[in-house]
């Protein structure tokens, strides 16, 4: 009797025009959050909408925390390509919600981590050796941009909406929004982050060679 023999699967290789994309990807975004960092440092009323837009969105202050929210980079990178921000998700998300991307809308784009993450036994042990001063020698983190988020604003009801009662003409209707006193469409409640963290993280954003001016702390 024949032994079967399982296959491995060959990971397919990254071409170079998908390296040149990914390049090309975080390069507008560098771009984006130091235009964005600009503005915010430059106007109060910027700054102050930033942070009422990451309360809304869900903020966490480690990336690498499994709890709900977006990093406070990914929730600026977010903020830099479309304001103002209320409930932000994933196609298949908004799918599981009763709702839909609407017709025309462009995806946005987060930073998303290359690798699998460090356990929490390595990040302790990371943290000990670190206080003992050892310093890693691996490489730095990488990360990529990952189209595919829309905020609620950019959605329509696929059913009718529980909160307004709107619903789409047909099966194919992706234009019928709910309209703006809608409660879906409302900022959620939540904690801002602290000002100071948001100021060091946007002076953080600033390409070299560019300063912003008026910022303060």
């Amino acid at each position: 009797m024949a032994t079967a023999t399982k296959k491995t699967r060959k990971r397919r290789g990254v071409t170079q025009a998908q390296k040149d994309r990914s390049a090309a990807n975080r390069t507008a975004a560098r771009e984006a959050l130091h235009a964005y960092a600009v503005l915010c440092l430059n106007d109060p009323a910027e700054l102050e909408q930033f942070r009422a837009s990451a309360a809304s969105i869900g903020w966490k202050l480690d990336p690498a925390s499994d709890e709900a929210g977006y990093s406070l980079q990914n929730a600026l990178l977010l903020a830099a390509q479309r304001r103002p921000l209320t409930h932000c998700g994933g196609f298949d998300y908004w799918l599981s919600q009763g709702r839909v991307v609407a017709e025309g809308e462009t995806s946005l784009g987060t930073f998303r981590h290359i690798g699998r993450k460090k356990t929490d036994e390595e990040k302790t042990k990371e943290k000990a050796l670190a206080e003992d001063g050892w310093q890693s020698t691996g490489r730095k983190a990488r990360y990529y941009v990952k189209k595919g988020t829309f905020d609620v604003s950019q959605t329509v009801p696929r059913e009718q909406c529980p909160h307004c009662g709107t619903a789409p003409t047909g099966e194919d209707d992706r234009t019928t929004q709910c309209p703006p006193v809608c409660a879906v469409l409302a900022p959620r409640p939540g904690s801002k982050p602290p000002r100071v963290i948001v100021v060091e993280l946007l002076q953080a954003q600033l390409l070299d060679g560019d300063e912003a001016e008026g910022g303060e702390e």
